[in-house]
């Protein structure tokens, strides 16, 4: 999406512009800079990064988190226990050490599988195959974390590859240090009428591959040997 863009529809309409910059990033994409109001993480993703604690992060102008965000959990009780915030305060230690790894394994996984026999396509921003590849650099230091495939099968053929890997585990999570795979069909769009999905281009056939902070020749081995099966 056009942020820069958007926002500037947004304002002449009257109406704020809150994006959810969790694929993107902190570190890779600055919405606040492209005039967006205000952004917000589900902090269980890149800020914790290994699936401990469930929390979430709202940032935006002073104005809005002390005269709009703030009366508001003030009033209807979204408290992070103490020890949630220590693990995610400890968690941003790593932060950028982490995404910046996990991000350069993305995409060399991504490059790697466009050509690999039985992938049908990839999904990545950074890759010069995407639509909006230009959009993608001049909004994004990086490519992001998270790809996704669409294999020549079916949805047969997408569980078989699942089943088939040893070091990417099946979750429906991202932005975590150990790399996740999931069928988005079935899983995180599941509630969507077929007709939707396709409209929106999910496909049976396809999988989404959250890259994480093992080697990226083994992740690339582990999906070449499972597409083989």
């Amino acid at each position: 999406m056009d942020i820069e863009l958007i926002a500037d529809l947004s304002h002449k309409a009257g109406a704020m512009l809150i994006v959810d910059n969790v694929m993107a990033t902190g570190l890779l994409q600055k919405p606040l800079e492209l005039g967006a109001d205000a952004v917000m993480y589900s902090a269980t993703k890149h800020i914790d990064g290994q699936g401990r604690v469930l929390g979430g992060a709202i940032i935006g102008s002073s104005d809005y988190i002390n005269n709009t965000v703030r009366l508001f959990a003030r009033h209807t009780g979204p408290t992070m226990s103490p020890f949630n915030a220590w693990v995610l305060l400890k968690s941003l230690e790593t932060y950028e050490l982490r995404v910046s790894q996990m991000t350069k394994s993305a995409q060399y996984l991504a490059e790697q599988l466009s050509v690999a026999k039985g992938v049908k396509r990839v999904i990545y921003p950074h890759l010069d195959s995407h639509p909006d590849f230009a959009l993608a650099k001049k909004q994004m230091s990086a490519g992001g974390t998270t790809i996704a495939i669409e294999l020549a099968g079916n949805k047969k053929a997408a569980f078989k590859l699942i089943d088939a890997l040893e070091v990417i585990d099946i979750s429906n999570n991202l932005g975590d240090s150990r790399s996740l795979i999931t069928h988005p069909a079935t899983t995180t769009h599941h509630r969507l009428d077929p007709e939707v999905r396709q409209k929106l281009g999910i496909s049976d056939s396809m999988l989404r591959i959250s890259v994480g902070l093992e080697d990226q020749e083994d992740l690339l081995e582990d999906l070449l040997l499972a597409l083989k099966n």
